[in-house]
């Protein structure tokens, strides 16, 4: 009887470990969005305390650090990802009416963050 019970959990075990594998293999595919706008950076003004919204001509590599928003025609996204992703973005020349493919997350009540590879 012990021997039935082990042989069932681990069956059990191998078929939720399976599933689950199947899945993640999938989900890197899904949810992914390609959105189509501008890449405004905001670069800090550490006088007044606040930032400045820029649409860059060109590389921004080589402002003071800071973050990028992307505007679309309904919603604005927070640029967020891995770090070859965004230092894709920040060498990029063309800044306007580009197209970024992510995973967007987050709601009207939050904010929408696009997470790019």
């Amino acid at each position: 009887m012990q021997r039935i019970k082990f042989v069932s959990l681990s069956l059990i075990l191998g078929i939720a470990f399976s599933i689950s594998l199947s899945d993640f293999s999938h989900s890197a595919d899904e949810g992914t969005t390609t959105l189509q706008g501008n890449v405004v950076c905001l670069i800090p003004d550490y006088e007044s305390g606040t930032v400045k919204p820029v649409t860059a001509t060109g590389p921004c590599s080589g402002l003071p650090p800071h973050q990028h928003v992307f505007v679309t025609n309904n919603a604005v996204y927070s640029l967020q990802g891995l770090q070859d992703g965004l230092m894709k973005i920040q060498q990029s020349p063309n800044r306007t009416d580009i197209k970024i493919a992510g995973k967007v997350q987050g709601s009207e009540q939050t904010a929408w963050v696009l997470f790019v590879n």
